[in-house]
């Protein structure tokens, strides 16, 4: 079907400019205001920090697209954005404003050429999770089964291509600050994987390959996708009733290891394992239930890998727990991270880099919003040594999202003060050593292929 249907979010590029621009102006009427104002100077600048807060979450969430999806990754970047900033954020995982009943209904008769009460038992008018590209209704299928119906917002395809636009000027001025990234492959590496979230039936094909890897697995569960209602728009998947990963913050920090434990080995057990990774850690994406399995949901944002760049990974991962800092260095640059000939000693170049793998570099270690931010601060930074270093690093190619869920999967369990053997985990899967942990064992007894 060809039809245009009414938006559900703001088309124009100059629409999508302005409302950072505007969000940017309030912001600094609010700090004039506030250091005119009279009293207690702490007490100011928290009900600053406060409404601020609140009005880029509420901007973003508006905004929905691309923005929405910033302020969903930066929510988990704990240690990065104040803790003030970090909790309104966590409002955009789930809770996004949601778009008109009449405007969902023009999605399915794009789709379908008929409205949702034609095509279900039950249909929930109102969305129970909405976020950056799509919102979340229940519904119940003619032959009884409880699904879950993501609907795609009309109108966040255009809006998506001119906050990449936007993004991309930015990114391209940044190359000012670290010359020697590749900015032009930095930005279609986005472009390409963010896109690739906007088309449904790809995603239905990467959560089907995730559904057959974990069937009946221990403590995984993938929705199983319903495949005859779902479209480039539309996805139906089966309903998974659970907690949301919020709720880990209120368990005893013994739960709250399990959990994260449990993060931890689907996220690199699905590299090392399968090659394969689903690039979105954040919040909204994962559901604690009864049985003490976690729901994984949503697969908009999933990469390859072939064993040979696999092989690499393992390479670093090798020489980083032997402590073979010449033989580190050697696997980094070919994998494509430190450029080859960088004018710095070895010792010089791991003090500066070992943090983005500090979670594996002791045989047990607990995530903190500080080392979550610092694993983030020394990837970025652009002045001093650090910054001299970094402007001889890339990203090697389709590796984008890999480096977003090294750091938002860090930001998570950082939020848990999550303790664990990380690195007898990642061993399991880069030196074949038998599982290290009784989750290890129980993954172990019921994976198909290679457990996680």
């Amino acid at each position: 079907m060809s039809r245009r249907r009414p938006s559900a979010v703001s088309r124009t590029r100059l629409a999508r400019s302005a409302a950072p621009l505007a969000l940017a102006g309030r912001a600094a009427l609010r700090w004039v205001a506030t250091n005119v104002r009279p009293g207690d100077r702490r007490a100011k600048q928290d009900a600053f920090a406060l409404e601020t807060a609140e009005d880029v979450a509420r901007t973003l969430g508006d905004m929905k697209g691309a923005a929405m999806k910033l302020g969903q990754i930066l929510s988990v970047m704990t240690g990065t954005v104040s803790e003030t900033m970090a909790s309104q954020l966590e409002s955009l995982q789930a809770n996004a404003p949601p778009m008109a009943p009449k405007l969902v209904a023009s999605v399915f008769r794009a789709e379908f050429d008929r409205p949702p009460r034609a095509l279900f038992r039950r249909f929930a008018r109102h969305p129970f999770a909405a976020a950056s590209i799509g919102q979340v209704h229940r519904a119940t299928l003619h032959d009884g089964r409880e699904v879950a119906v993501k609907v795609q917002y009309p109108g966040v395809r255009e809006a998506i291509d001119h906050d990449l636009a936007n993004a991309g000027l930015l990114l391209q001025a940044g190359g000012a600050f670290a010359p020697g990234m590749d900015m032009p492959r930095l930005v279609e590496d986005l472009k390409a994987g963010i896109r690739e979230e906007l088309d449904y039936r790809q995603e239905a094909v990467h959560q089907r390959r995730f559904a057959d890897l974990y069937r009946g697995h221990a403590f995984v569960r993938v929705p199983e996708i319903v495949d005859e209602l779902s479209t480039s728009a539309v996805l139906v998947q089966e309903y998974i009733e659970g907690e949301p990963f919020a709720a880990a913050k209120a368990a005893s920090q013994s739960e709250r290891d399990r959990i994260a434990e449990i993060l931890y080995r689907f996220a690199f057990g699905s590299i090392y394992r399968h090659g394969l990774f689903n690039g979105d850690p954040h919040a909204g994406n994962y559901l604690l239930l009864r049985d003490g399995a976690v729901a994984f949901l949503d697969y908009g944002c999933v990469s390859e890998f072939s064993p040979e760049v696999v092989g690499r990974f393992a390479a670093v991962i090798r020489a980083l727990v032997a402590r073979d800092i010449s033989a580190w260095r050697e696997a980094t640059e070919t994998l494509g991270i430190l450029h080859a000939g960088a004018p710095f000693d070895d010792v010089t170049v791991y003090d500066h880099m070992h943090w983005y793998w500090a979670p594996i570099l002791e045989e047990r270690v607990t995530f903190t919003p500080e080392l979550a931010g610092e694993m983030v601060r020394r990837n970025v930074q652009t002045t001093g040594e650090g910054g001299a270093i970094n402007r001889h690093c890339d990203i090697p190619p389709g590796m984008v999202f890999l480096t977003r869920i090294n750091f938002g999967l860090a930001g998570l369990l950082g939020s848990l003060h999550a303790s664990g053997g990380w690195q007898g985990i990642i061993e399991e899967y880069v030196a074949g050593r038998p599982p290290t942990t009784e989750l290890g064992r129980r993954s172990a007894a019921t994976s198909a292929g290679p457990s996680i």
